[in-house]
């Protein structure tokens, strides 16, 4: 863009200086000046080219761009991982069988298979569309994750790179690759170009989580979301063929949207099937320290391998359950906190019970296990339960209600920080938004009135008035504008980015103002004194000066060929001093010197640069991120006199729960380890 935008300014100094030229008379025109000039500025239109066709190679290095993707994915993914899995590494080796599909079957499939095998399996499939299907809890995301890993591991240079998406975030009124896209540049930090060219040349595998929970009903018809995003999914295509792709739901929901003529064409789909009283048997032992203290709990699996008990731990994320929780130490004495006996207890006789129990015994363990003083950011479980059962309850009223805002319905699953302001109702966010807009106005006009610049100060009460107004019933939709000073990138995952882009808009422009116009004062100082002193210096630092601005686009931008995009700006300074050079003329501010120029424009510059930063921080700040304003309403309206109680620093609680275990991160969203614990939070 910059290399762009200065060769057009090239070519408007040129028009310009032939226009001027012609009727210059003689004498005007210093043969040395202009014979620098006009060398100056063909290097400049070259070194201009040079760097326009630099940037436009990087933005579409693919390959290059695919690889330095896989690594971010690769180390996010790791991560999401180790959350998964808690603090031991042992998985349990679930069996899947294949279920064929009415039509349009993949081929390559085999009737069986098991987690360790998944991504041998998965590259036998021509084309690469995987559907895994299963139980709640049968361990889908976790077979998922573990296929992403493999093929991560095994990845050659420029191939498509695996990335997980939460589905229920996809509109299905939009193109699916320009969802792909917004996802990686939102997420994985890559430009829009780079992100759409990795998208249209198919170098991005999804690996798309949760189909099941696009819409309110367990049994998803026809025009349900589900559906016409399977629509959407076999229109994706890859040249002739079919683009490959893996998805996940729940068996039931996709049995469903089968009936109804909706499935994944060209795809196989595999089932994972519930664990067996032995598989269960083999992951204690495997998993606990202490399998004596489990020779109980083992024992009535092994005699009652149909009973409640072995019924409530048939799944991946009920064994894992148990484990975190029975398996507790007290942080001093490492003694046990709890007994797997308490599994026997008459009053756990079906396996609502059992899953009730150790989803209720869940978050303090939870709590317990992440609150070392290593982590520095404690939470009390009360605390923990609260803010979560908070977020649960919201979100499954989403998923019962179908709220929309915008158009568009309110997530059931993803917590969304710039998003999740409709939880409190549109009243009271509104009225927290005019409170927070009106204060902003008034301790602007009071700065505005101590600074006493020599403006009217009825302006920034007449702007704040306004936006006031504006503000208060202009409410964001779910495409709301986030931070255009800082990107989408700034409402994501980790959480202080959040809460920069929310709150610091008017300080970052108040920064800018003061040092646009301190930078301005010190140069037009510097060349002020130096004119006094030295024609000469001064045509040197009309050079610099144009060199300095050079440095510092490309010290910010970091994409063009530094030594070609310096020669560019320099070139044109030359240029532009030989032809435009009276321009710059001083003699008016009667300055003595350097240090005299440099004080004075310095003085000069000080007051307006508070003023214009002060209103302009509040123009800025205020209208241009409705989202971040909102959420900071959200926050005014979830302290505990309100009924509903979130922490201040919403980003940092959701991300530590994160790191607990408790919550995953899907993208720029968090989502409830498992959707039970969601539910259980929801209705207790």
């Amino acid at each position: 863009m910059f290399g762009m935008g200065t060769v057009l300014l090239l070519g408007v100094a040129v028009v310009v200086g032939l226009r001027l030229f012609p009727g210059a008379g003689r004498g005007d025109v210093d043969p040395a000046g202009l014979t620098v000039g006009l060398v100056s500025l063909v290097a400049a239109l070259w070194s201009g080219w040079m760097a326009v066709q630099a940037l436009r190679w990087q933005e579409t290095d693919i390959a290059g761009n695919a690889d330095r993707l896989a690594v971010d994915v690769v180390d996010a993914e790791r991560a999401a991982w180790r959350h998964l899995l808690g603090a031991h590494d042992r998985t349990i080796n679930v069996p899947f069988v294949h279920r064929p599909a009415p039509a349009h079957e993949a081929a390559g499939a085999v009737p069986h298979g098991t987690f360790q095998d998944i991504a041998d399996y998965y590259q036998r499939l021509r084309p690469g569309r995987l559907v895994i299907t299963g139980a709640p809890g049968a361990g889908k995301t976790a077979l998922a994750l573990q296929l992403v890993l493999l093929l991560l591991e095994h990845r050659s240079p420029g191939e498509a790179v695996p990335v997980r998406l939460s589905l229920p975030s996809f509109d299905t009124n939009r193109p699916m690759e320009e969802w792909i896209a917004r996802h990686l540049v939102t997420t994985y930090g890559l430009s829009k170009n780079a992100a759409h060219a990795l998208v249209k040349d198919r170098r991005v595998l999804p690996v798309l989580d949760g189909l099941d929970e696009m819409d309110a009903d367990p049994q998803p018809g026809y025009d349900s979301r589900a559906a016409h995003a399977l629509r959407a999914l076999n229109a994706y295509q890859q040249g002739v063929a079919k683009a490959q792709l893996i998805l996940t739901c729940r068996s039931g929901s996709y049995t469903t949207l089968q009936a109804v003529g909706a499935w994944l064409h060209d795809a196989a789909r595999i089932e994972l099937t519930p664990l067996d009283a032995a598989t269960a048997w083999d992951f204690l032992t495997d998993r606990v320290d202490g399998p004596d203290r489990w020779q109980n709990v083992l024992d009535a699996l092994a005699a009652a391998p149909d009973g409640p008990l072995a019924a409530g731990l048939s799944t991946p994320w009920r064994l894992t359950l148990a484990a975190t929780v029975y398996e507790q130490r007290a942080p001093h004495t490492g003694a046990y906190l709890r007994h797997p006996d308490a599994l026997l207890a008459p009053s756990l006789n079906t396996p609502d019970a059992v899953g009730e129990h150790l989803l209720d015994l869940f978050i303090p363990a939870a709590t317990a296990l992440a609150s070392a003083p290593r982590h520095r950011a404690p939470y009390s479980p009360d605390r923990v339960r609260t803010g979560l059962t908070v977020l649960a309850r919201y979100l499954n009223h989403n998923a019962t209600t179908n709220r929309a805002v915008g158009g568009q319905a309110l997530p059931s699953t993803d917590i969304v920080l710039a998003e999740l302001w409709p939880l409190v109702g549109s009243r009271p966010v509104r009225a927290a938004v005019a409170a927070i807009t009106t204060t902003a106005t008034l301790a602007s006009t009071a700065a505005w009135l101590f600074l006493d610049p020599p403006f009217d100060p009825l302006l920034p009460t007449a702007v704040g008035a306004g936006i006031v107004s504006l503000r208060t019933w202009v409410q964001p939709g779910r495409t709301a504008r986030l931070s255009p000073v800082l990107g989408p990138m700034a409402f994501g995952p980790p959480p202080h980015r959040f809460v920069i882009g929310a709150a610091a808009e008017p300080l970052y422009v108040l920064a800018f103002s003061l040092w646009i116009t301190l930078w301005l004062g010190l140069l037009s100082g510097l060349l002020a004194g130096l004119a006094a002193e030295s024609q000469l210096a001064h045509a040197i630092a009309v050079a610099l000066l144009f060199g300095a601005i050079a440095g510092g686009i490309v010290g910010q931008e970091g994409r063009f060929v530094v030594g070609l995009v310096t020669g560019l700006m320099f070139g044109f300074a030359c240029g532009a001093y030989a032809w435009f050079g009276t321009f710059l003329e001083f003699d008016h501010l009667h300055v003595t010197g350097i240090m005299d120029g440099i004080v004075t424009l310095l003085a000069d510059a000080l007051l307006p640069g508070l003023a214009i930063g002060l209103v302009g921080g509040l123009v800025w700040g205020v209208t241009s991120g409705e989202a971040g304003l909102w959420y900071m309403a959200l926050l005014l309206c979830t302290r505990q006199g309100f009924g509903r109680w979130l922490p201040w620093r919403l980003s940092r609680f959701l991300d530590w729960c994160s790191g607990t275990g408790l919550l995953r991160k899907a993208g720029t969203a968090y989502q409830f380890r498992h959707r039970e614990l969601q539910d259980f939070l929801a209705h207790h």
